[in-house]
């Protein structure tokens, strides 16, 4: 028996995303490519792998224990290389480095700029990426290391990575300066209700996180505006045009506006996330060590 490590990939990623489909669209491939390796790497083992369950496919009993069995072989194969390069190079090459948008200025730049003094030799690279988006980048291959945020949702929960907690991120209510609630030490979602709001995209993390909330608090949200840049979005509020929540790292201080701690919304959990041979790698850990150190200088305190 031949094993093939790609065709062992593509086994595990159907394992964590369900579908042919959810295969080819993060491994970038066709469908019909898909079910063709895993036809023959049913042929390699000798057994079926995969079973119908209506119009969809499952994994049999042996398909899900080849997946784990060949998980910690994938895992060993990537450890090994990793302490080779290592020892030829030491803590230099290149790192790729993902993060989400109000991220990458307080945390990311500057955590560049600490490894160009303590690791010359070592080589970043930065893509802002929205956290939902960031565990298929990492599986990718896209991003070595993941800065992001743990929704307690599960979805960073996978044999295959460790998530290293870094530091909290307050979520806070943002309002005019001549707000009628700028005058208040804490302002509730709820305070807001008649309020236009200011919002993330769709089907980001801000942009779910924040109607939900007001519709917990009784109201639908009245939407003056969706923004993808952080810093269009303060100056749609500063304009005095709508209210909005904003973590704090996104929040930062300009004229006309007031930030304000809330109530009912928990802090955000900033978590670096690593396939698990990677923990392995003396760059890698230099890159995560220096995540924690910035991070937690970027504790936001909020004016009165």
């Amino acid at each position: 028996m031949t094993l093939n490590p790609w065709r062992l990939r593509l086994l595990d990623v159907f394992e964590r995303v369900g579908t042919v489909r959810g295969v080819a669209a993060e491994l970038m491939l066709s469908p019909s490519t898909v079910s063709q390796q895993f036809s023959v790497l049913e042929k390699e083992i000798g057994t079926q792998l995969f079973e119908r369950a209506g119009r969809s496919l499952r994994l049999t009993p042996t398909g899900r224990m080849l997946v784990d069995k060949a998980r910690d072989l994938r895992d060993h194969l990537d450890s090994i290389e990793a302490e080779i390069r290592d020892a030829s190079s030491g803590i230099a090459g290149l790192v790729r480095v993902g993060g989400f948008p109000s991220s990458v200025e307080p945390i990311l730049i500057d955590t560049v700029r600490s490894l160009q003094r303590t690791h010359p030799r070592l080589d970043i690279e930065l893509r802002e990426i929205e956290p939902r988006e960031s565990t298929t980048a990492l599986h990718q291959g896209l991003c070595d290391v993941i800065l992001t945020v743990d929704e307690h949702d599960g979805t960073l929960l996978t044999p295959a990575v460790s998530v290293i907690p870094l530091t909290t991120d307050r979520l806070l209510v943002v309002v005019p300066e001549a707000h009628r609630a700028a005058a208040l030490d804490v302002i509730p979602v709820s305070e807001l209700a008649d309020d236009r709001w200011a919002l993330d995209l769709p089907g980001t993390y801000l942009g779910e996180l924040v109607p939900r909330q007001c519709r917990l608090e009784g109201f639908e949200p009245i939407v003056a505006g969706r923004f993808s840049s952080y810093a269009v979005l303060l100056a749609h509020v500063a304009a005095g045009l709508s209210v909005a929540v904003l973590p704090a790292l996104a929040a930062i201080r300009r004229p006309g506006l007031v930030r304000r701690p809330t109530v009912g919304l928990d802090d955000r959990r900033i978590v670096a996330v690593v396939r698990r041979p990677n923990l392995n790698r003396q760059a890698i850990i230099a890159v995560i060590e220096a995540l924690r150190e910035v991070a937690h200088t970027k504790v936001v305190t909020v004016e009165r």
